[in-house]
């Protein structure tokens, strides 16, 4: 079953759990396609994408490192 969309809160990018799913798909696509065809090649350069903003997502909710002294 497919949960309910649930808009991503104020300050978040994306919602870290839709993102992975989301390259769930676009990998079992990539591997139906083929990963040299043409369509599979734009998929993977979709799925880069939403790793790129799963990151950048991360990044922002993660605590800033300590420095040790």
């Amino acid at each position: 079953m497919v949960a309910p969309y649930q808009p991503p809160s104020d300050h978040q990018l994306v919602n870290p759990a839709h993102a992975r799913s989301v390259m769930g798909v676009l990998g079992l696509l990539i591997r139906t396609v083929g990963p040299c065809s043409s369509l599979g090649i734009i998929l993977q350069q979709a799925r880069s994408e939403v790793a790129s903003l799963l990151q950048a997502e991360e990044d922002a909710t993660r605590p800033p490192k300590r420095r040790a002294a």
